[in-house]
C-alpha cells in the first residue's frame, strides 16, 4: 500500500510498511464519490473495506427509523470489522463524506490473512477494543449530559481530531452537515441549532456552515464533562 498519511491509532497507522503491502495483494483498490454508501445496515458479511484516503460516516436506523451517527472513520480504518469477528447482519451503513479510496476484499480472504499473520490480527483486536472503550464511554456521557453537554463534547472530538490551532483558538472545518452533527449528538436539529446560539453567545465558540473556531476548547471540556 503505497506511503498515504493514516490518521494517528487507525488499523493501518499501526502496521509496517510490509504488513501493509501485503494487505494490498489481498483485495482490490475502489474509489467511491462523496455520498456513496459502502456498506449497509443489515446486509451479511462478506467484505471487508480498508480506507485510504477520505472520510466516512457509520450510522445506525433504529426501529422507529431515527438515524443515530455512530462514528466518524478516518484514513487507514478498517470497516466491517464486527461482521467480519462474528458472521452476523452488519448493524450500521457506511456512507462517505468526502471523496474515498480504500483497499476492498473478501472477508474470508482477511480471515485467512489473519490466521497467518498473529502481529496483524493483535492489531485488529486492538482496533476493536479500542472502538468498544470508546463507545461505552459515550453511551455513558449520553445517559448523564443534555444536548449542550453532548455537543460540546463532539465539538471537542472534531477539534482533537481535525483541529488546526492558531492564536485565535481552534479551527475545525467539520467533515458534518448540520443534519450529521445533529444525529452524532442524539438530538433534533432545531436543538442542536440552540444549543450552539448558547455557545456563540458564551463566546466559546464561531461558526459558519461546515466550519468552528473554538475560542475556548478547556471551557467546552469542562461542559462536557
Amino acid at each position: 500500500m503505497r506511503d498515504l498519511e493514516f490518521a494517528p491509532r487507525t488499523f493501518l497507522a499501526s502496521l509496517n510498511s510490509e504488513e501493509r503491502e501485503a494487505l494490498q495483494r489481498l483485495g482490490i483498490r475502489r474509489s467511491f464519490q462523496r455520498g456513496a454508501a459502502v456498506m449497509f445496515q443489515d446486509e451479511p458479511d462478506e467484505r471487508v473495506i480498508i480506507l485510504s484516503t477520505g472520510r466516512v460516516k457509520v450510522t445506525h436506523v433504529d426501529h422507529a427509523g431515527h438515524e443515530m451517527l455512530l462514528s466518524i472513520r478516518d484514513p487507514g480504518d478498517v470497516l466491517g470489522e464486527l461482521a467480519f469477528i462474528d458472521s452476523q447482519p452488519r448493524i450500521a451503513t457506511v456512507t462517505t463524506l468526502e471523496p474515498v479510496e480504500a483497499l476492498v476484499m473478501a472477508a474470508e480472504t482477511f480471515r485467512r490473512h489473519l490466521e497467518s499473520t498473529p502481529r496483524v490480527a493483535v492489531v485488529l483486536l486492538e482496533v476493536v477494543v479500542r472502538r468498544f472503550r470508546e463507545t461505552t464511554l459515550k453511551r455513558a456521557q449520553f445517559s448523564a449530559s443534555d444536548t449542550m453537554g453532548r455537543l460540546a463534547a463532539r465539538i471537542v472530538e472534531l477539534a482533537e481530531r481535525y483541529g488546526d490551532s492558531s492564536d485565535a483558538g481552534v479551527t475545525i472545518t467539520s467533515p458534518l452537515s448540520r443534519e450529521d452533527l445533529a444525529a452524532w449528538t442524539g438530538a433534533s436539529r432545531a436543538g442542536v441549532e440552540h444549543a450552539l446560539q448558547s455557545l456563540r453567545e458564551l463566546g466559546w465558540v464561531e461558526t459558519e456552515r461546515r466550519e468552528f473556531l473554538v475560542r475556548d476548547l478547556e471551557a467546552l471540556r469542562a461542559r462536557a464533562a
